[in-house]
């Protein structure tokens, strides 16, 4: 392996483990914080249900939170295939 590959190995390490600890630390957070989980309410004369647009069961900051750590530990998976699919001279 190259001295450029070993740098940019290290670094694609460091970055995927740098990006899966903030990821833990906005679920964390947004744990931490209270969901609204909006409304709907039952119409009988019009017969019309109406519904609050854009309501999820959880926060944007707890998804952003998951998508983070989803990507780092895919960026991580693959440093290591890369690490493990390496050939070494003897």
């Amino acid at each position: 392996m190259t001295r450029r590959a070993g740098l940019t190995s290290r670094l694609v390490l460091v970055a995927g483990l740098a990006a899966l600890v903030v990821g833990i630390v906005v679920l964390a957070i947004a744990a931490a914080q209270p969901v609204s989980f909006g409304w709907f309410a039952y119409a009988p004369l019009s017969a019309t249900t109406f519904t609050a647009e854009g309501v999820h069961m959880f926060s944007t900051a707890s998804l952003v939170g998951a998508a983070i750590v989803v990507i780092s530990l895919l960026v991580l998976a693959a440093w290591l295939g890369y690490r493990q699919g390496v050939r070494r001279k003897p």
